[in-house]
């Protein structure tokens, strides 16, 4: 019986891996529910629809390819709900007593982080086990609107939306510093995102009318303007998400309910998607990572791969373009076994291992199979 379900889970991991090979966009628009396109934008699938409503609004969506999961934020009722990928199979996972604000995955440690209205908390993928991290009086001067993980250097960032600041905390929530205030007040901060590789923030800030997208390192120092605009009836992006890979970075506006591309230094402005008048919230890029097969040593430089495979003694990790990232190693029942960091063309101690399959786990939640011999 236990030879069976280790099997049954190997075998759902592979199948999850076999189905998560296209990098795609998910999109939350709030008029109509959560939907893939491709980088491009095109090739649009309808995942999971709704009508919104005073007591039903879709505000956040993150995805755990790995469990064949996705994780919808509803903002108005107050609920967390999670999906198949395909949209099938929806399950309450959490009800938030106050307003929720964000959420993000830590898929090494199987957490969810949570902000709401006065906390930041985590519990497991499944809602269970809360855990408070920090704790304030919200007011018309701090309200933490949307967080970022630094898995890497075990780091929280918080955007306070009405005090017009960034502060960064440890992962369980102590040693709070203020990384960036956004010129006293007379900005507004929108969103931001993490290129840890690269040791950048990238921020949205406006004021009444002009807006600009801006880059600091990670400590907040060292501004440099990529692009500036008008905001406005007609644009005023919400969220950045970024394709590191590719030299991209997209931005989402509700007003006027597109979304547009830039190069990662803010040049070449393209618009992707048009969201037809409904009001989009949140995307999310997913970008695959393809496994070889057991016996393969050749080595595609455009995606992560290990070798050799199977293995003795280390494994070494090929195709790691951005710099640092975050790692897992998993037995086939799931049991983390050891943990770190690597990039490109490092090494990893197995030696320790008893012969069997293991998955080789990074922060956005891909994982790579090898067998130690």
């Amino acid at each position: 019986m236990k030879q069976t379900y280790t099997l049954l889970i190997l075998f759902t991991l592979i199948v999850n891996a076999i189905n998560a090979q296209t990098d795609l966009i998910y999109h939350i628009d709030s008029g109509e529910g959560a939907f893939t396109t491709n980088l491009d934008g095109t090739s649009k699938n309808l995942l999971a629809s709704y009508t919104p409503s005073s007591s039903s609004l879709a505000n956040d969506i993150e995805i755990d390819a790995n469990n064949n999961k996705m994780y919808v934020l509803d903002q108005n009722g107050k609920n967390l709900i999670q999906y198949d990928l395909n949209g099938a199979n929806n399950t309450l996972i959490y009800t938030y007593p106050t307003t929720p604000r964000d959420i993000e995955l830590d898929l090494l440690n199987g957490k969810i982080y949570h902000v709401m209205n006065g906390e930041i908390f985590t519990t497991n993928l499944d809602g269970t086990n809360k855990n408070s991290l920090i704790t304030y009086t919200p007011s018309g001067t701090k309200l933490l609107n949307t967080i970022q993980l630094d898995l890497i250097n075990n780091h929280v960032y918080a955007l306070d939306v009405n005090g017009d600041s960034l502060t960064r905390y440890d992962l369980n929530g102590n040693n709070s510093t203020t990384i960036y205030n956004y010129v006293g007040g007379t900005q507004y901060p929108s969103d931001f995102t993490i290129d840890i590789a690269n040791n950048k923030i990238y921020h949205i800030s406006r004021d009444n009318t002009a807006a600009e997208i801006f880059t600091t390192d990670l400590s907040g120092n060292t501004k440099t303007v990529l692009t500036t605009y008008t905001a406005g009836a007609s644009l005023l992006y919400i969220d950045i998400e970024l394709d590191v890979e590719n030299n991209y970075m997209y931005l989402l506006s509700d007003n006027g309910d597109l979304l547009d591309r830039y190069n990662l230094n803010g040049s070449n402005k393209t618009t992707v998607h048009n969201y037809t008048g409904n009001f989009p919230k949140d995307i999310e890029i997913f970008k695959f990572e393809s496994t070889l097969s057991l016996n393969d040593t050749n080595l595609n430089q455009n995606k992560i791969a290990i070798f050799p495979n199977p293995a003795s003694n280390v494994i070494q990790v090929s195709g790691i373009n951005e710099g640092k990232k975050a790692y897992a190693i998993y037995n086939a029942l799931g049991a983390k076994l050891k943990n770190g960091t690597i990039q490109e063309n490092n090494t990893i101690n197995i030696q320790n291992l008893s012969n069997g399959i293991y998955f080789l786990m990074f922060e956005n939640g891909n994982s790579l199979k090898f067998i130690k011999e």
